[in-house]
């Protein structure tokens, strides 16, 4: 059993209250028990959705392919490793 020893509070209207009242009623758990297991399945998804990409099939393979294709570093970083190879070093 997981231990609950943090708390949060919330401020509502009364007629939030009263709204969250019936649908916990309706389901058949407390407001309380209600608030908590719809915000942690909301958090789960929202947290989900930022964790994780989704790609298309075709984007997929596009995306594999160009893992596994060769490394094509940009001119400009070429270059400028170039320039750093030229520099001396004064230690």
């Amino acid at each position: 059993m997981t231990v609950k020893d943090k708390r949060r509070e919330v401020r509502i209207s009364a007629d939030d209250d009263d709204l969250l009242a019936e649908a916990a009623g309706l389901t058949g758990v407390s407001v309380s028990e209600f608030l908590l297991d719809r915000a942690i399945a909301d958090a789960t998804t929202i947290v989900d959705a930022h964790r994780a990409i989704q790609l298309a099939e075709d984007d997929h393979e596009r995306f594999l392919k160009a893992l596994d294709g060769p490394v094509r570093p940009p001119k400009e970083l070429v270059a400028q490793a170039r320039r750093a190879r030229r520099l001396k070093r004064v230690d």
